[in-house]
């Protein structure tokens, strides 16, 4: 057995439902980029390696829930699927949980 085996053995693999990262949201950074960086960093690779997030929601409206100028964007919660993960975005954070 190499190292690599043992530790793909001992590396828990969350169960579906269960949250895997929780980045949060910076006030410089738009909400679509802290998307990509959460799922690149949780998938071990660079942001432009990843399928398109536009094919999957329209990044402009998705970044106008947490703009910081919008009156009452407080306790914006928006989930969807990419790249088998459900991503959850809320004004301070992204979460990525396992389908």
């Amino acid at each position: 057995m190499t190292s690599s085996d043992a530790e793909r053995r001992h590396t828990p693999v969350p169960a579906a439902g269960s949250p895997i990262t929780r980045i949060p949201m910076e006030a410089e950074t738009s909400a679509t980029v802290a998307v990509v960086r959460a799922v690149a960093e949780a998938e071990g690779t660079s942001p432009g390696d990843l399928p398109l997030l536009s094919d999957v929601i329209d990044p402009e409206a998705f970044d106008a829930l947490f703009d910081d100028d919008r009156v009452g964007r407080s306790g914006v919660r928006f989930s969807f699927d990419y790249c088998g993960y459900v991503v959850t975005a809320t004004d301070d954070a992204v979460t990525l949980d396992v389908r």
